[in-house]
């Protein structure tokens, strides 16, 4: 018996011979690593790309439709981090071996994410539709996911490389990075909300932006990191709703920043007032922390 699915016929398996998937990080090709990208980070625009074999007449039998039906491809990207959904153009299925590519912005993705391969009608026959055959624009017949994990579990800084001359900052080539907030509500998730502004225009962190890897870049990476942890934990004492108590979903602002505040304390009320009392101190115990997790 044929899967019946929203009420038209749809692929079983085995119709289609299992995709195989490949991944470029700015333009050289990437291997997985426990199904995760190691090479990617938020400077990284990624390129999926999917190779699929099609018998066509097969294809066109299992769903009972005529020559004349018109079937596409299209490869959707969803992240964990951030609510855009990225979607390649309709490309219509032919007949043997083709490839279906996406290009994924490196703002658009963090976290987990997941591609999905999905054939859907894209133009239906001009003849009565046979029982159950897919007829309308849009019905999907197949799909095939795929996951990959690019931050682990901890998650990496969410940098952004922006031009602060763009901004209206004064003296842009001397500033060096914005903690840019673009939403209080604590449910949101990160990936939406919080992004470390590198300042392009200041040519002392080209080798941070260009060359992380170096050790110029490295030590400009934990000064960023450090300072990135300090303003979380600034924003986390200064936001009035921060409820130690609420469960705040994984990855939402709200869990951020109680992790950052539970580095040094065991609740908001007690690192407020350590912090009311002494500051420096504060940032200080909050230094050891970080920096002595990294070593």
């Amino acid at each position: 018996m044929r899967t019946v699915s929203l009420g038209h016929l749809v692929l079983e398996d085995g119709v289609i011979e299992k995709p195989e998937w490949q991944y470029a990080v700015n333009g050289q090709i990437t291997e997985l690593s426990d199904g995760a990208l190691p090479d990617w980070n938020y400077f990284s625009d990624l390129v999926a790309s999917c190779s699929v074999t099609v018998n066509l007449e097969l294809v066109r039998d299992e769903l009972k439709i005529p020559d004349d039906v018109v079937l596409g491809w299209v490869l959707v990207a969803r992240s964990s981090a951030s609510p855009i959904i990225t979607t390649s153009p309709p490309q219509a299925v032919i007949d043997g071996i083709q490839e279906v590519s996406l290009l994924v912005p490196a703002s658009a993705v963090g976290g987990t994410m997941t591609l999905e391969l999905e054939m859907a009608l894209l133009a239906p026959s001009a003849a009565q539709p046979a029982p159950f055959a897919p007829s309308k624009v849009g019905h999907t017949v197949y799909r095939h996911s795929s996951k990959l994990i690019l931050e682990g579990d901890a998650g990496q800084l969410p940098i952004l490389p922006v031009s602060f001359r763009d901004h209206g900052i004064k003296n842009p080539a001397a500033s060096l990075w914005w903690l840019r907030l673009l939403s209080k509500d604590l449910h949101d998730t990160v990936g939406a909300t919080l992004w470390m502004w590198l300042n392009t225009d200041n040519p002392q962190l080209r080798p941070l932006i260009d060359h992380t890897e170096s050790d110029t870049g490295e030590v400009w990476m934990q000064v960023l990191k450090m300072d990135f942890i300090r303003q979380l934990l600034r924003e986390a004492l200064a936001h009035s709703d921060l409820d130690p108590e609420h469960d705040y979903p994984e990855g939402s602002l709200g869990a951020l920043l109680l992790g950052v505040v539970r580095l040094i304390g065991n609740s908001v009320n007690e690192v407020r007032s350590k912090y009311a009392d002494d500051p420096g101190r504060v940032e200080a115990e909050l230094q050891g922390v970080v920096i002595g997790s990294a070593r």
